[in-house]
């Protein structure tokens, strides 16, 4: 910092790009229920916020299919943007 003469790096790895891809674990994974082993273990969500009514680590995820906005807690970030293709409809 200027004023004390150190150097310090801030932490951003709690935060991610607004409208990147999430990949959120599935309820029943969630709550530790059984899982059909061929079913899709997550689903893509897009990432709006940090939850301001909930712990730092819990994010603000955009459903896709419903159109639901829920804080989620099991997710994965892909910050750079690398599972989309160029031509991805939302």
């Amino acid at each position: 910092s200027k004023f004390y003469g150190t150097e310090f790096q801030p932490n951003l790895s709690p935060f991610h790009p607004f409208g990147s891809p999430v990949y959120v674990l599935e309820n029943a994974l969630q709550q530790q229920h059984s899982h059909n082993k061929w079913s899709d273990k997550s689903r893509v969500g897009i990432y709006l916020c940090h939850s301001p009514q909930h712990a730092s680590n819990v994010s603000l995820i955009l459903n896709t299919q419903t159109g639901n906005v829920s804080p989620q807690f099991h997710c994965v970030f892909d910050d750079s943007f690398e599972t989309c293709k160029r031509d991805a409809k939302f």
